[in-house]
């Protein structure tokens, strides 16, 4: 660490992309970014990374790329098979009068991502408990389950746990053999409980339906894109940052991408003198190929996912996720001192910095490429905001976007590479992070009045012998949830999504404890997360246990 400090090497690091960027480098790349629909498997996500590669390139970099094949599965993860969409529209009547019409250039979300194609015009029904036929019926999400019940040409999803206006984005992911003639396309709740209403109150009622979807399957592959510097020898510290999603996807994750490519932008201007590779993936599926890709072995691991929003638009609050208390880390204290001495700019009566924006830490969750890193045991944390008000919706603009906060969050991922390699005071640290969380965890739990087992959990914190980085026998990926929805069966699945931290306990936190011989996983993952499950609930997360252990990990 040079002498200034950590106050010191941020301004280095600010004034570094100021004097070598243009005032509009952080915009212009989000811009780029949200004009692609970046789909899996799409054409859109290719030249979104085209478009990338040609700016990495530009600033110095030899970028490569890496193959995903195409409808395969790699570890537990499962890629779809490719898909591109041309048009589509969406119009409902009733009684010769128009109700609402969509179209995929006005709302990118429209159609669920790896729909099959097909047109056509029908009735409106509604479904009911396990009955879903007819020409075209209104369900409820998520859009994989309503697709594989529904016996219709058109299944019109809805989800409730979206932005109520807008058009959520959802998708099917599917493997060639399970396209079917069946279209599904999506639109707002709002939307949703109007027609639902008209169907109620009076169910003679006719909704005719009309739409088209322009889509096809093709069989290219997707790729990853790399970008390492070249002027110090690793291993050294990966960042990481999905690319897909539809257009716009701003804040999921437009935002990450442009984070990683301004980190990747001062680090090299700075030449800064720690091994660092820039990654950009599709979610889950690009990441687990990565294993034989880098020219290292990660030290440690920042997940950019959802960062930089105008936190009063999103409601958000910028997470510092923590990998599970079973493994030992140092990329995480270091990414909560990094965040916080970026963040603490709100000048006080009394001399300190406070947040200038909003951060907290975050027990373990899945749902990330964190998750990937993670099943191999490399010392990973996420950086992610939480809630995001747009979320998975065709809202989700560049306009929620915040420059600075872009530019902080890429500024503090580069501060955590630097402590991270050259090990900054790395028992300090470590210690009084761990201290830190000790006191964090008693605060949550007096807050919420959790106090089963909190001498336990400070004693885990605590103990020397938690899993090493390099030590950890790893898996091949997380558990994937569809995996899990295939092995369970939809019914039990919902009932676990409704539980809370059980599919994160399933995907990724069970599982790697049990390679690793942790018998008392799901005791100390409640702890974690000041969470106590029924014994309902503790009976249904042990079903699905057993039938992962004994069908997955076998």
């Amino acid at each position: 660490m040079p002498t200034w400090g950590l106050t010191g090497l941020i301004k280095e690091l600010l004034s570094s992309l100021a004097k070598n960027a243009r005032g509009s480098l952080t915009s212009d790349m989000v811009n780029m970014l949200t004009r692609h629909h970046r789909i899996q498997g799409s054409t859109g996500l290719e030249n979104a990374l085209s478009d990338l590669y040609d700016a990495l390139e530009g600033i110095g970099y030899s970028p490569r790329v890496i193959e995903v094949p195409s409808d395969s599965r790699k570890g537990f993860i499962d890629s779809p098979v490719s898909w591109e969409i041309e048009d589509a529209f969406l119009q409902f009547k009733a009684g010769g009068k128009l109700l609402e019409e969509y179209s995929f250039t006005e709302h990118p979300t429209l159609v669920a991502a790896h729909s099959p194609p097909g047109e056509g015009c029908g009735t409106l029904s509604l479904c009911n408990g396990g009955e879903c036929h007819g020409d075209a019926v209104l369900a409820r999400g998520p859009a994989y389950e309503a697709y594989s019940r529904a016996d219709a040409k058109l299944v019109v999803v809805y989800e409730p746990k979206r932005y109520i206006d807008a058009v959520p984005y959802t998708g099917l992911f599917l493997h060639s053999n399970e396209v079917k003639d069946t279209v599904v396309m999506n639109i707002p709740y709002r939307t949703a409980l109007k027609l639902m209403s008209m169907l109620v109150e009076n169910p003679g009622r006719k909704i005719e339906v009309c739409w088209s979807n322009r889509s096809r399957y093709t069989s290219k592959p997707m790729h990853v894109l790399i970008a390492c510097n070249d002027n110090v020898d690793g291993p050294g510290v990966v960042l990481v940052s999905h690319i897909c999603h539809p257009r716009p996807g701003a804040h999921d994750n437009a935002s990450g991408s442009v984070a990683n490519y301004v980190a990747a932008f001062i680090s090299h201007v700075m030449r800064l003198d720690i091994p660092l590779c820039h990654v950009w993936v599709p979610e889950f599926t690009g990441t687990v190929y990565l294993d034989r890709a880098l020219p290292w072995r990660p030290l440690g691991v920042v997940n950019l996912d959802m960062v930089g929003s105008k936190q009063w638009i999103t409601g958000s609050t910028l997470n510092i996720v923590n990998a599970p208390l079973y493994m030992d880390s140092t990329i995480v204290p270091y990414t909560y001192l990094a965040v916080k001495a970026v963040l603490d700019t709100a000048p006080s009566f009394s001399g300190f910095d406070l947040p200038g924006s909003r951060y907290s830490l975050s027990p373990y969750t899945a749902g990330s490429d964190h998750d990937v890193f993670l099943s191999w045991g490399v010392d990973t944390v996420m950086l992610n905001e939480w809630p995001s008000k747009y979320y998975h919706t065709d809202m989700d603009t560049a306009e929620t976007l915040s420059q600075r906060s872009l530019t902080d969050t890429a500024v503090a991922s580069l501060l955590a590479a630097y402590m991270a390699y050259k090990r900054y005071r790395v028992n300090f640290v470590t210690n009084v992070f761990l201290d830190y969380l000790k006191t964090w965890y008693a605060l949550e739990a007096m807050k919420t009045g959790f106090n089963t087992g909190l001498d336990e959990l400070s004693r885990r914190i605590s103990d020397q012998a938690r899993l090493k980085p390099g030590e950890i026998r790893g898996i091949a990926s997380p558990v994937s949830t569809r995996l899990i929805q295939r092995l369970i069966g939809f019914e039990k699945y919902r009932e676990i999504t409704e539980v809370k931290g059980a599919v994160s306990y399933l995907t990724l936190y069970a599982p790697l404890a049990y390679v690793n011989g942790i018998s008392d996983a799901s005791q100390l993952f409640q702890l974690e997360n000041l969470v106590k499950w029924s014994n309902r609930e503790e009976a249904l997360i042990s079903e699905a246990w057993e039938l992962i252990r004994n069908e997955v990990l076998k």
